[in-house]
């Protein structure tokens, strides 16, 4: 009874915990993993990274919203303080490590979440970067009397808000470079697709003024004409620099930095960089304000000394959105790094999601290899206890039959060829026969669990 009932329920259960193993922990299950972007300088105390959590399932990467995400981050074989962070809706955090001497490098960095690593690897330091190059003035065309050298005061002019513009003039190379001054020279703006305040100034003696422009669409042509007291005249046409889907940041700094995206969005991301690389990062949500723009403010208080701020409105700073702003009156020593990107642990986390199972599936496998053998010996076992209870009943009813017609006693010859026709003739046969339908089944399993792979 027992083995009548093991021959049974040995198939069924292996094939339901081998069904469980295939379609659970067999299965490939999407692999948290951490993108690491950031501008490692030597010679720098502060290293800023920004993380980027997503999930990969088949090739297919999706935001993952982590917490308790730690960073750790060896400098020349010196371990700094470890900083733990949580990545937000959109999957973005920033950490911020400092250490106590500049860093020198190489960089060992490791992200882990709990004992599962998101992300590892060497960061090399880069060199400081380059001295920027003089601000160039606005591409132009002048004629007349006068040269114009028209410059936005901070580089760009976002629509619709409101820039400085710094105006110039001097005289062309072909007239007498000698005048005492260029006091007094009035200079009238016109454009189409813009506001000017005030549409006419006098220049100083340097012959410079300044004036206020809001485009108000993403293509502005301007026009300066210039008349001195003598009644000679100049005229500068060119193209205002204006920035399409960039986000503004408010000239006043006294209040922290002020994010203005005329574009809908609910997050922007900065990152504040100086000669020593990126200082800090930051994720600032935005909120729609009583005029319809989005408007967020980071409380941060701006560096001393030359700096910038690369505003964008994606986590690698590389969209058409993207724009650096300089955070004080003098300009920037040095030309605004971009983010690069460091580690990058997608392709580590699909491998060791991929290994995991594949662990599983082996135990599947080896479940319903044991399975079937189990299987195969049960049968084999059953088969000849049932020969030789068939042999011994048989045997029995004989010798109690043993006598023919006329009341002889049956030989005991003939009594062993009765028991021997009623055996089975060809039992090997059955036993391959089943043996083939149990392997077949397990085979079908197996086939049937690729589909999933």
């Amino acid at each position: 009874m027992l083995g009548r009932l093991a021959t049974y329920v040995v198939p069924a259960a292996s094939v339901i915990v081998t069904a469980l193993v295939l379609f659970g922990p067999g299965s490939p299950n999407p692999a948290p993993f951490v993108r690491v972007r950031g501008v490692p300088v030597a010679g720098g105390r502060t290293l800023a990274l920004r993380l980027e959590g997503a999930r990969r399932l088949f090739g297919v990467d999706d935001v993952a919203a982590l917490e308790g995400v730690t960073v750790e981050v060896t400098n020349a074989g010196t371990n700094l303080a470890p900083e733990t962070v949580s990545l937000g809706p959109d999957g973005v955090g920033e950490a911020s490590i400092e250490a106590n001497a500049p860093l020198t490098g190489p960089l060992d960095v490791r992200v882990l979440q709990g004992k599962t690593v998101l992300a590892e690897g060497t960061v090399p330091l880069r060199p400081p970067p380059p001295k920027a190059a003089p601000a160039r003035d606005i591409a132009g065309v002048s004629s007349g009397f006068f040269r114009f050298f028209v410059h936005a005061r901070r580089g760009h002019l976002v629509s619709p808000f409101p820039e400085t513009l710094d105006v110039a003039v001097g005289l062309p190379e072909h007239a007498s470079p000698y005048r005492p001054s260029f006091a007094g020279i009035t200079l009238s703006l016109s454009g189409s697709g813009t506001t000017i305040t005030p549409e006419k100034n006098d220049t100083n003696e340097r012959g410079a003024a300044s004036f206020t422009v809001t485009p108000l669409a993403h293509h502005v042509e301007l026009v300066i004409s210039a008349r001195d007291p003598d009644g000679h005249e100049g005229r500068w046409e060119g193209l205002l620099p204006v920035h399409p889907g960039a986000i503004w940041l408010d000239p006043d700094l006294h209040a922290g930095l002020t994010f203005v995206s005329p574009a809908p969005r609910d997050r922007v991301y900065a990152s504040v960089v100086t000669d020593v690389g990126r200082i800090l990062g930051a994720v600032v949500p935005v909120t729609r304000d009583d005029v319809g723009f989005f408007r967020g403010r980071l409380d941060v208080t701006p560096p001393e000394g030359p700096a910038q701020v690369i505003v964008s409105g994606d986590p690698g700073e590389r969209g058409v959105a993207t724009i650096a702003w300089p955070l004080a009156a003098q300009p920037p020593s040095a030309a605004a790094p971009r983010l690069e990107l460091l580690l990058d642990g997608s392709a580590a986390a699909e491998a060791r999601e991929h290994a995991r199972a594949s662990s599983a599936r082996r135990a599947a496998v080896f479940l319903v290899a044991v399975a079937a053998l189990a299987e195969v010996l049960l049968i084999l076992v059953r088969t000849r206890a049932s020969q030789r209870d068939l042999d011994t009943n048989l045997a029995a009813a004989v010798s109690l039959e043993a006598s023919d017609e006329a009341g002889a006693p049956i030989p005991p010859e003939d009594q062993r060829r009765i028991v021997a026709a009623a055996r089975e003739r060809h039992p090997a046969l059955r036993v391959a026969l089943a043996i083939t339908l149990v392997t077949l089944g397990f085979a079908l399993l197996a086939a049937l669990s690729t589909f999933r792979r």
